[in-house]
């Protein structure tokens, strides 16, 4: 189970990245990363992004550490890094850069979900679900459903299937259609 939830807890957050151009700053008013620039990093983790879909880690990581090595405030490239890290099974390095990358965007909801994840892999349960309630909770998360199925992923693999029932049920209150927290509320009430 655990190695099929760090899948899908990885995937999850590929796809919410794949979603979003984000420069390396963040919009000093709401501490968010902000969307649609032109940074000199971006292409850098656009690509790097590209080999991580395809698991080609060598390259995906030599573009992300350029990527920060442009703009060491690249928010998305510090994140992307860390999944780098992460899926390569360095956890050190990859909480240095989740680390960094929550204090860039402390408020962030995206980037909330993507260490989220990593917490949870790391077997680091209440703060996992902290993060995940967070980036749920925000009125600028695009999709807060998957934090929510995250969350509720997360609690099982804790063993604490109620709380989990409740998440998966939160996550289809706010996307009713959404196949992953509607196959995790079936498995987890059978």
């Amino acid at each position: 189970m655990r190695i099929t939830l760090q899948r899908f807890l990885l995937l999850s957050i590929l796809l919410l990245l794949a979603a979003c151009e984000t420069t390396g700053g963040r919009d000093p008013a709401t501490n968010m990363i902000r969307y649609g620039s032109d940074s000199p990093a971006e292409n850098h983790v656009r690509i790097a992004k590209g080999y991580l879909e395809q698991g080609q880690m060598v390259f995906a990581l030599e573009k992300a550490q350029e990527a920060v090595r442009i703009d060491r405030n690249h928010v998305e490239a510090q994140v992307v890094l860390a999944l780098i890290y992460q899926r390569m099974g360095d956890s050190s390095m990859a909480a240095k850069h989740y680390s960094r990358a929550k204090k860039l965007a402390p408020n962030d909801p995206l980037v909330a979900n993507a260490y989220g994840t990593f917490l949870c892999t790391e077997r680091r349960y209440a703060e996992a679900d902290s993060e995940f309630n967070m980036a749920a909770a925000s009125v600028m998360n695009p999709s807060p459903w998957v934090a929510s199925t995250n969350a509720g992923l997360c609690l099982e693999s804790s063993g604490k299937f109620a709380l989990a029932a409740t998440r998966m049920r939160q996550a289809l209150q706010q996307n009713p259609d959404y196949m992953p927290a509607k196959k995790g509320l079936a498995r987890l009430t059978r």
